[in-house]
């Protein structure tokens, strides 16, 4: 699954993601594409606060965007308790 956050600024793109996110079986992959670097940085903190893994996506089109690739684990989860021992 592919989805592009370009034009959104904090929280929009978070929430857009963790409703992608919470679609997803466990082994699926979602790419976010976007262009604000606040927003990336809000989606990696909440991937991996979650259990997600994230890694850069494909080559972005333009200069100013970013792209992340987002794998859903057996231990991610949106709801309850975080995956990560420690953090709330």
């Amino acid at each position: 699954m592919k989805i592009d956050v370009s034009g959104l600024v904090c929280p929009q793109p978070v929430l857009v993601v963790r409703r992608c996110l919470e679609e997803l079986d466990s082994g699926d992959e979602l790419v976010v594409v976007g262009d604000y670097p606040p927003a990336e940085r809000s989606i990696r903190r909440t991937c991996y606060k979650h259990g997600y893994d994230v890694s850069d996506g494909p080559p972005p089109d333009a200069e100013d965007e970013f792209s992340l690739r987002i794998r859903v684990s057996e231990s991610a989860s949106l709801t309850g308790e975080s995956a990560v021992s420690g953090i709330e």
